[in-house]
């Protein structure tokens, strides 16, 4: 029988729990550039985390911009996606750079351990499926987890809430109104760049929050002074 490719994987585990992965297809090229923008290669060693993996889109693009003292932290909690991730860090050309600097924990990121802490956390978790609560806690934990200065970075699909709204029952739409009055505070407070990404389906906005440093306050104009790894495409 011939292996489904990542696609077919990725569809699969949709119709069987939209609710984990909360898309409609895997993320493009494009808003994988755009979310790793703030993941460079430097000569100093960084900890670099990786949230929600899928198929692996993201995490080839991390793996091109590592270092070579970097090592990557993969955090997936669906077996089949951990497994797809596993066997292309073993076998697929790609990932061959991440060999060795990464490690795949096939568990909830909520338990990794309290001393962890890292440079770059990208994250494409489909905030909008959780509850208001469960946003705070992983919004709450990723800051927690960055070294001061470390950067957040996640997308959002472009008027998901919005639609869903308009589709949706009272209860639902308020539980999206809570989502996103969550994620607007972590916005305000630490946002340094966001970027818009037409060609994904659908479409995106990639966002970066930075941790605030004890003398530095989290402002755009405070963090002015971080720039991508490369030019968003």
């Amino acid at each position: 029988m011939r292996e489904r490719g990542s696609l077919g994987i990725f569809l699969e585990e949709c119709r069987k729990n939209f609710s984990q992965t909360g898309a409609l297809a895997p993320s493009s090229r494009a808003l994988a550039a755009a979310v790793t923008a703030y993941v460079s290669s430097m000569d100093a060693p960084r900890r670099l985390l990786e949230v929600g993996a899928g198929t692996g889109v993201v995490t080839g693009e991390i793996i091109r911009r590592m270092g070579p003292y970097d090592h990557l932290d993969v955090y997936e909690i669906n077996p089949v996606f951990a497994d797809r991730i596993d066997a292309r860090l073993a076998t697929d050309p790609e990932f061959e750079a991440g060999r060795g600097r990464t490690t795949l924990h096939r568990k909830d990121v909520l338990a990794m351990p309290p001393e962890a802490v890292y440079d770059v956390i990208v994250s494409s978790l489909p905030l909008n499926n959780f509850e208001p609560e469960k946003v705070r806690e992983f919004l709450d934990t990723f800051m927690a987890h960055l070294v001061p200065g470390g950067v957040l970075s996640y997308f959002e699909y472009v008027l998901v809430r919005t639609v869903k709204r308009c589709l949706s029952t009272a209860v639902e739409r308020d539980r999206l109104r809570q989502v996103g009055e969550v994620t607007d505070e972590f916005v305000r407070r630490y946002q340094i760049r966001s970027e818009p990404v037409l060609l994904n389906l659908p479409p995106a906005v990639a966002r970066h929050l930075v941790k605030p440093s004890t003398r530095v306050a989290a402002t755009p104009r405070a963090a002015s002074s971080l720039r991508p790894a490369a030019a968003i495409q």
